[in-house]
């Protein structure tokens, strides 16, 4: 871990981002090939459980945003501990990880499980599309923990510096779920519910073996002991959700707003509905590359300011949005000249793909922008100052409810203005957050 930490701390920017951000961007790269798997192999089921599964994936994405409430508290707090050279502080921090993670996600499925058998139903999806949905969240629910353990594990490790073990298990594991897919949807004949026991399934072998990995790579976290007093919840628990809830209610903020903008898209039909489904599983991988870079920076940014060295702190999240920028800008090209090639792929459905290339052109338009959103989000949550990014995104992405009910229905415009409108958006809150990270506030955030 110390090896690592000099690596950081010690060597030029552009040496430290290639170390970290190489294996960060091949794990989120794993995630692109298992996002573009799963609607494959659905989409081999028809329109209606591509519908379907474009509904519930923006309740998991809640899900999988709700996961930083604890991961991003983890990382912020052990990248300032291997900052401070502080080993001792690192071991607690970690165990107290799994415990907060364990405490956090039984909270979170007693509150949520009740929902699921209306939640599709209350955005007036169709009686077959909500039903479909509505079985695939459940299933991904009932195993939430194990996806929750993986994310923070992972985190503990990209907080140390190490970024090529979650790169290795995360991959493996996302490899096995595509593999697994299309055995329960076909073989075992359970459709899109198969899915969702693919996935668990696989977060499960994965978070047992990412477990196992960081025992062994430090056994001293075996003797640590935790017990659930008031110490736990005051010197640990509570602190992360602290650090986490901004970053983990912007990210959930965004599911949420966007199972009520599926309800908007459906009035226009469940064509648009499937086409934005497809579409965001292309947009996964400009989204989970900038996140890779996001997350190396957390890293840099934690353990720069913990080494007392805010200026590199701050040369590294900007070295980072430039290089960002740069293969984004070349991923809007592709989108805007390639869409039709690229909607082939996945249906053959003529009103799905027309509504679809529609899409994935007016999105190109301001592609770039998600750069300064996603890194930049990470570099304020390496420092721990998470307001930012939950004051600007929120807003902004809320807006699209509004202007897109307004433009799409009333003034009727149709579904090409939503398009517009989630484009238009990107741009506002890339924006608002490069000039807010400019302001240098964050580097006096105290963890």
């Amino acid at each position: 871990m110390w090896n690592e930490r000099d690596r950081i701390v010690n060597q030029p920017i552009v040496y430290s981002l290639i170390s970290l951000a190489i294996p960060a961007v091949g794990s989120s790269l794993f995630y692109v090939i298992f996002e573009i798997v799963d609607m494959y192999w659905v989409g081999r089921l028809g329109a209606n459980p591509v519908a379907a599964l474009s509904a519930a994936s923006f309740f998991i994405w809640m899900l999988r945003a709700l996961a930083q409430t604890v991961a991003t508290g983890v990382i912020a707090t052990v990248s300032r501990n291997v900052g401070r050279n502080d080993k001792t502080a690192f071991l607690r921090t970690a165990v107290h990880a799994f415990t907060s993670t364990f405490v956090f996600t039984c909270a979170l499925i007693v509150i949520l499980a009740p929902l699921i058998p209306h939640l599709f139903r209350w955005i007036r999806l169709e009686q077959e599309i909500a039903s479909l949905a509505a079985e695939y969240a459940g299933v991904f629910l009932s195993g939430l923990l194990f996806v929750y353990l993986l994310v923070t594990t992972e985190h503990i490790l990209r907080g140390s510096g190490n970024t090529k073990i979650p790169m290795i298990v995360i991959g493996s594991a996302l490899l096995l779920n595509a593999v697994l897919d299309p055995v329960f949807i076909f073989h075992f004949k359970m459709g899109l519910r198969g899915a969702a026991y693919a996935t668990i399934l696989a977060h499960f072998i994965g978070s047992l073996v990412i477990i196992i990995v960081l025992l062994r790579k430090y056994p001293e976290l075996r003797s640590q002991r935790v017990h659930l007093s008031s110490g736990f919840f005051r010197d640990y628990f509570f602190p992360f959700i602290r650090i986490g809830t901004p970053i983990a209610l912007s990210g959930a903020s965004f599911s949420v707003i966007y199972l009520v903008l599926s309800g908007i898209i459906s009035i226009h039909g469940n064509a648009p509905l499937a086409a934005l489904g497809i579409g965001h599983r292309l947009e996964a991988f400009p989204f989970f590359v900038a996140f890779g870079f996001s997350m190396a920076t957390a890293t840099m940014v934690g353990q720069n300011l913990g080494a007392e060295q805010p200026e590199k702190a701050k040369a590294s999240a900007l070295t980072t949005l430039g290089i960002t920028s740069l293969i984004l800008l070349i991923v809007s090209l592709i989108f805007f000249f390639f869409g039709d090639t690229l909607y082939d792929f996945f249906i053959s459905d003529p009103e799905v793909k027309r509504h679809g290339v529609n899409y994935i052109r007016i999105i190109a338009i301001f592609e770039v922008f998600l750069a300064p959103e996603v890194v930049l989000e990470g570099a304020f949550s390496g420092a721990g100052d998470t307001r930012p990014p939950l004051l600007v995104i929120f807003p902004a992405t809320f807006l699209r409810i509004p202007l897109s009910y307004l433009f799409s229905v009333v003034l009727g415009f149709g579904v090409t203005a939503i398009w517009f409108v989630i484009s238009i958006t990107t741009f506002i809150k890339g924006t608002a957050l490069f000039f807010w990270f400019n302001t240098n506030r964050w580097m006096k955030t105290r963890v």
